[in-house]
């Protein structure tokens, strides 16, 4: 492949990272800590979704109502070697909007 063509790749890439990121900061899954937030269901779905699309098959976890986990096992070319974790969060700790010059869930670059 050309310069140009992994360039165009990349910048591909790039573009879906910033674009899934941007639709997953809109998604308020807010956690006051008290189970009174929208909770994390809604991003979980839209992962799973995501990953659903390109072929896996992930599974939801829920250690209470709407507070959701997703895990996806992905087998690697030599199963004798050790596996690899890969973790994040969807919750968020609460925004006031007052505080923040534009909207703390605008996705805004």
């Amino acid at each position: 492949m050309c310069q140009a063509g992994r360039v165009s790749e990349w910048t591909a890439l790039e573009d879906e990272a910033v674009r899934i990121t941007r639709e997953l900061i809109r998604i308020d899954t807010s956690n006051f800590g008290d189970g009174s937030g929208p909770t994390e269901r809604a991003a979980a779905d839209y992962v799973i979704g995501l990953l659903r699309e390109v072929g896996l098959d992930p599974s939801l976890y829920e250690s209470q109502p709407g507070r959701a986990t997703v895990a996806v096992r992905i087998a690697g070319a030599d199963r004798s070697a050790g596996g690899l974790v890969v973790h994040g969060h969807l919750d968020v700790v609460p925004a006031n909007a007052a505080d923040w010059s534009v909207d703390p869930f605008g996705a805004e670059i």
